[in-house]
């Protein structure tokens, strides 16, 4: 697996990530890790949700996911939290649980990041294009 560096397309944004930790990085490595080991347990409930079809849940659960995106400098998971938010009461099942599976990916590109490390103090850690596409 290849990681490349494009501030433009960063998954985290390490350099706002450790900013909100009062410039710790081994506390923005833990809050990342924190994420990381929570996330699957947090989309598994998002899709049992969405399954269920209980509407005011799953707004509640997108909301909570995009506030802690936003916490560890993830815009494009708390973009894709947002949408998932905003299309709960207007998009059919199979659309929510197409959003869910594009959360999944963001997901699997934080942990690449979070494994990664937030070493690296000039740029930020995306994954490179054949790396998303195998995702």
């Amino acid at each position: 697996m290849r990681l490349m560096t494009t501030p433009s397309l960063a998954v985290v944004n390490r350099d706002e990530l450790i900013n909100r930790m009062m410039g710790s990085i081994p506390m923005a490595e833990r809050l990342l890790k924190r994420f990381v080991e929570t996330a699957s347990q947090d989309i598994e409930l998002l899709e049992s949700t969405v399954r269920l079809g209980d509407q005011q849940a799953i707004a509640s659960l997108a909301h909570r996911h995009k506030g802690t995106a936003r916490t560890i400098a993830a815009p494009r998971v708390a973009e894709c939290a947002a949408k998932l938010e905003a299309c709960t009461s207007t998009n059919s099942t199979a659309d929510l649980l197409g959003i869910l599976d594009e959360l999944r990916k963001f997901h699997n590109e934080v942990r690449l990041v979070q494994q990664a490390g937030l070493v690296n103090p000039t740029q930020d850690v995306t994954i490179s294009p054949d790396v998303e596409a195998s995702l």
